[in-house]
Parts: C-alpha cells; structure tokens; sequence
C-alpha cells in the first residue's frame, strides 16, 4: 500500500470538509486550527441531568483539596526524572514523539485503541468541567467534538461571563473538576485490566522473542532440549550440555509441534567495535566454547568466569562458528571506562570490573518470560516499588500490553484480549492526561487551580509572579528531560 498516496488524500479531502464545514454550517462548526470543532446542545442537555446529583458536591470538594497534594508530587516526580536523565547515554535520549501522547505521533501507542482512549479521556475530562459549573449555577453553553479527519477529542463552554463573576475558590473547584476525574478513571480502570488479565494463563515453555539463529521464530515457544523439559525461561540459564554439540529443540510454532536442530551454546550476538572482541577478530555468531581454558555451557557460567579477572589481564577465548575452532588471545578493558564513554557519569561498578565488548545469549536468543509478564499485569506491584512506572512503560517496550509476537505464549481469547487493550489504554491515556493538567503550570488545570487559591488574592501582582514562577519551573524540568541527556 502507497502510505504517502494514502496520505494525500486523506489531507485533500479534509480540506474540502473543513472548507464546506466552516462555510455552510457556521451554527454548528467553528474552526479550531486545522480542525473543526463540532457543537452540539446534546451534551448540555446530558451534564444538566447529571449534574444534579449531590454526590458531584462531594467528588469536587475533595479534589479541590487534594489536587495540591497530587501537583506537589508530580512536580516531585519530575525532580527525581531530573537527576535520572544525568545517567542516560545521549544515544539513549528520548525523542520528542515519545514525549506526546498522542496516537499516530507517539509510536508506543496503537492508533485506534490510542483514538478511543483518548476521546474517552478527554470527554470525561471536560464534561466534569461542566458538571461543576452546573453545581455552582454556571450555565453551559454547548458542547461537541473536535474533530480532525478522526475525532481527537470533546470540549465543554461553560458561559464565560459568569465564570468570571464567580469566586476564585469557585473557579479553582470547576478546573480541579477535570483532573480529579481522570485520577478517578485512571484508578476504575486500572482495577478492569487487572481483573481482566487474572482470565489469561501462561504456556509452559521459554518463549522466543527473537535470535541470531533463522532454525527460531518470534513466537516459538521452546518446550524441551534433547529431550529435557523447558518449563519456562529460566529452566534455560541452568542446562550444560557440551558447548557446540548438536541439539534437538522441540517447540510450538503456530500451533504445531516443531523440532529443530542447532549447535548448543553461548552464542555471540553482537561485538562491540574498537574493544578486545573486536579487535581480536570474534565475530557475531561465534559460541564460545571456553574462557580462560574453563568450559562455558550457559551464560551463568561465562559471566560468573568473566566476573574472575580484572581490567588489563590477559586470557584466552575459545570458540566454535559451525565448522572450526578458533582461538584468540584478548586483554580486558574497563567496563566502567565504557559507561563513562556512553554518558554514564557514575558508574555504579568498580573501576576495574572486566569487559570485552560483547553480548552474549544461550543460542543466540532473546527470550520472554511469560510468567513474570502475567504476573505484572495482574499484580504492578510484584515488579517491586516502582512496579507501578514498569506497568505503566509496558508501551515503550511492546506495541502493545500484550505484545504481538509473544500471544502464542498466553491463554487467551478475543474477547478478553481487546477487553484488556480497551481498559489497559483507557487507563494510560487518563493517567497521562490527568497527570499532566494536575501540574501547576498555566494554561494547564493545575495552573488556574493555583492561580484561584483564595490565600494568593489578597495580592494579584504578588499572585500572577508566584504562579508565572511555578510554571516556568515546571515547564524546565519537563523540558530537561527532552534537552539534559543531549548536553551532558
């Protein structure tokens, strides 16, 4: 398929939509940059019903209060991401696409299920504007959809006059409105795809998520070696067979049954150029039969004889590419001299901890451990205390929650599969949404919250530098982390 083609044509005919949209339905359409901003009395009609619950008096109130405590923790957050970013490499510096959360830009997050939590999002965010308006008697003027070749997104006109005329705890509570409800989604739906995840069940095997080797696939699911049993991934680290004998591998592959065979052990996956593998000669591919005269049957095994010598000692590798034996003679360099090299400035290693530039994998593969991953999904908190951040990154490490590839290592149906894609994005989508309108930085939420405190009034001039300070704070440390790792 012509992308470019594709493209093209879908900008073409959007400029003939929002030309015919913003000439001949002037009533109901307003442009809005390059979209249009659709309104519609339906939605008013909607908030003044649910409006008049008074369980919305509670709901504001108690985010009025705490929206303070939530801002003063995410500007705490991006403190400590401040001093993160002094240890990442520049190569390892985020691109500006992954910083938006916006489907179609950011490559993490899948169009479709990106669109519909997104508009979900920001909907929800909006109407619980108006409905706080509503509570203080504020009416709404209309409501509708932003629109842009797809819908991005809703938005709530509660009438401007009166929110002026109101009084600034008043104000503050209608902006805290917004955020408030998507803390609240982001935790009802963090709940759903928890409980959702408790329906999926692993496959006992190791998982292959990639290799150097083409006898394995994306998706195989290795479940015994010469005829022992491969429970899971970590079954792998503690085989020893002889190093660059002939193995039979049974796996599932799509479905079937599958035996392959391919030379055991440590394969090299990738040398790194102008250190001692390098510049000895081994190359990619090689399995390293032994290190220093001792043999190496698995990865534990080489890292824990790596691990015996020192920066600037000398040794011998022995290794093994399919036909012949080849030996070659290498000095260790410096892995913390590395991690200066690649923008580390503090190492947490000894200086003299051993490093010969290569990566290494039980025959050449990258494996997924499926239990720990089930067991993410269903319980953030077993990754430790930050599980809930490794939860929440799960999109910069797969497409998608359940990463593609590796389904066939899980029980599952398509039902319970979208229903977790559904709640999973619902999810993310409220927490980035809500996280960034609780910051104190206008023209965010949390910015007219703070700047409608009832303790600044007494002194606008005072008010407008302190709020101005804030936000210009909050604007650097999230820009830091754009710019930091590109100058350090």
């Amino acid at each position: 398929m012509n992308w470019l083609l594709v493209l093209l044509t879908l900008i073409s005919a959007w400029i003939i939509v929002f030309f015919l949209a913003v000439t001949r339905l002037k009533s109901h359409v307003a442009p809005y940059g390059p979209a249009l901003l659709i309104k519609t009395q339906i939605g008013v009609r909607t908030i003044e019903r649910i409006s008049k619950y008074k369980f919305w008096d509670y709901f504001i109130t108690f985010f009025y209060y705490a929206l303070p405590v939530f801002a003063a923790a995410g500007v705490l957050l991006l403190v400590y991401e401040a001093f993160l970013v002094l240890s990442i490499p520049r190569s390892a510096a985020p691109s500006l696409s992954y910083v938006l959360a916006l489907p179609g830009i950011n490559p993490a997050i899948p169009l479709v299920w990106g669109i519909v939590g997104l508009i979900v999002a920001v909907a929800l965010h909006e109407a619980s504007h108006g409905i706080a308006a509503r509570r203080f008697g504020i009416p709404v003027r209309s409501t509708g959809l932003l629109w842009l070749i797809v819908p991005v997104g809703a938005f709530v006109e509660p009438d401007e006059e009166e929110t002026k005329k109101a009084e600034p705890k008043v104000r503050a509570k209608i902006f805290a409105a917004g955020p408030g409800t998507n803390i609240t989604l982001t935790v009802v739906f963090l709940v759903l795809s928890i409980l959702v995840a408790y329906t999926f069940a692993p496959v006992a095997g190791a998982p292959v998520q990639g290799s150097i080797l083409p006898s394995f696939h994306p998706g195989d699911v290795i479940q015994s070696i010469d005829g022992i049993s491969i429970p899971n991934v970590t079954a792998l680290s503690s085989l020893s067979f002889p190093p660059g004998t002939q193995v039979e591998v049974t796996l599932i592959r799509d479905g079937a049954h599958v035996t392959e065979s391919v030379v055991y052990g440590v394969y090299v996956t990738a040398v790194l150029k102008g250190y001692p593998a390098y510049n000895a000669g081994i190359a990619p591919g090689a399995v390293i039969i032994a290190l220093g005269g001792k043999t190496i049957s698995n990865v534990t095994a080489f890292e824990r004889d790596e691990s015996s010598y020192v920066a600037g000692q000398a040794t011998t590798i022995e290794t093994y590419d399919g036909t012949s034996y080849h030996y070659y003679n290498i000095t260790f360099a410096s892995k913390y001299a590395y991690e200066v090299a690649s923008g580390i400035s503090s190492p947490g290693i000894p200086k003299d901890t051993p490093f010969i530039g290569i990566d290494v994998s039980i025959m050449g593969l990258t494996l997924f451990d499926q239990y720990a991953y089930l067991n993410l999904l269903k319980n953030p908190a077993s990754a430790g205390p930050l599980g809930f951040f490794e939860y929440l990154s799960l999109p910069f490490h797969f497409e998608l929650p359940l990463p593609g590839t590796m389904l066939s290592s899980i029980y599952t149906n398509p039902i319970t599969l979208n229903l977790e894609y559904l709640f999973y994005w619902l999810f993310w989508l409220n927490f980035a949404l809500g996280l960034m309108n609780l910051l104190p930085i206008v023209p965010l939420d949390g910015g007219y919250v703070f700047l409608n405190m009832p303790a600044l009034q007494k002194n606008k001039r005072a008010r407008d530098a302190i709020v101005a300070g804030f936000s210009l704070l909050v604007l650097f440390l999230i820009l830091w982390e754009l710019i930091g790792p590109r100058i350090i």
